[in-house]
């Protein structure tokens, strides 16, 4: 009896753990919850700024280049930037300076931004002097970027590789002496005029003048600009400094007072006047300092000297660039 009881007691307590067990919740693992990705907000990448725009050409109006527009060009102070490539560089010449060994054509006073150069046997390829051909010129100079001292440059061994811009009516410069149209009838109207023995030719001088616009008694014909009246005057052989200005693309003599000098580090000024910017002055680059006998700034102050070179203007001021020491001659 007693071994049922504990049987049935047995079962009963069984059937209350697994009623007690069927009431507790099962709990799963906990899912993984990642944390939410961070999308930033889109930057904006600005349009990459093109260098035409910052070509000097592009504030110019009524601007022809003689081989049309080109979307290749590079502005001068980016040449660095291009070292070992062949590009074109677009820059106005702002200084020109025949060493006798090379012309340089320098585009800005930091001459180390950029420099085109001209070796002498290429010389007799342009119509002129490349130092006053190009002088105060809007250029293009294609060629290979090379690295010379810390300067960028480009060699110009052909004129083709140098182009100069035009403006609206101007003409271009050609390598050609010859004469224009109307100064050639007019040698032929003077040789005409000046034979007696040539009616014919009298008559056809006579009517190459118009009958409404008689000339006068003892006038002459008009010399036209550029030409040599055979009464001109030649200019002075010395001028003074103030009349510097009245002479600009001659070689002249000029005679003055030094009442000034500075040396920047990049070139000395011998200047004539206290209003050094907008009057004559001397220029001497550092090529040169070396063969002076003392330094250019002390070595001219406060003399009167008399220098000899041809004169050219530079930011509204005449000045002479001075290469050589013979070109200066102290006068006291």
């Amino acid at each position: 009896m007693r071994r049922g009881h504990i049987f049935y007691f047995m079962i009963l307590i069984c059937c209350l753990v697994a009623c007690q067990a069927s009431e507790i919740p099962i709990t799963p693992y906990p899912t993984y919850t990642p944390y939410p990705t961070y999308t930033p907000y889109p930057t904006y990448t600005p349009a990459p700024i093109s260098l035409s725009s910052q070509l000097p050409s592009a504030e110019i109006e009524d601007l022809v280049w003689p081989t049309g527009g080109r979307d290749d060009v590079i502005p001068f102070h980016e040449a660095s930037a291009f070292i070992g490539e062949t590009v074109t560089v677009e820059g106005r010449v702002i200084r020109t300076y025949n060493s006798g060994n090379a012309v340089f054509l320098n585009f800005a006073q930091d001459t180390t931004i950029f420099t085109a150069v001209i070796f002498p046997d290429d010389w007799s390829k342009f119509p002129k002097a490349p130092e006053d051909l190009f002088y105060g010129q809007l250029v293009r100079v294609e060629g290979l970027i090379e690295e010379y001292q810390g300067t960028p440059e480009i060699i110009i061994r052909d004129p083709w590789q140098i182009e100069v811009a035009l403006t609206l009516g101007r003409p271009i410069v050609t390598a050609c002496d010859c004469k224009p149209d109307h100064l050639v009838q007019a040698e032929e109207i003077v040789i005409a005029t000046a034979s007696p023995t040539s009616e014919q030719a009298k008559d056809e001088a006579d009517a190459f003048v118009s009958p409404s616009t008689p000339e006068p008694a003892g006038s002459e014909l008009p010399v036209a600009e550029g030409t040599t009246s055979p009464e001109a005057i030649d200019p002075p052989a010395v001028i003074s400094w103030a009349d510097a200005d009245a002479y600009i693309g001659q070689t002249l003599s000029v005679e003055g007072h030094i009442v000034d000098t500075y040396n920047s580090g990049k070139v000395v000024f011998l200047n004539f006047s206290p209003d050094f910017r907008t009057t004559f002055k001397v220029v001497i680059f550092p090529e040169a300092w070396p063969l002076f006998p003392a330094p250019p700034e002390e070595y001219y102050s406060d003399k009167t000297i008399l220098v000899t070179g041809e004169i050219k203007m530079y930011q509204n001021a005449p000045e002479i660039i001075v290469d050589h020491p013979d070109q200066i001659e102290i006068v006291e």
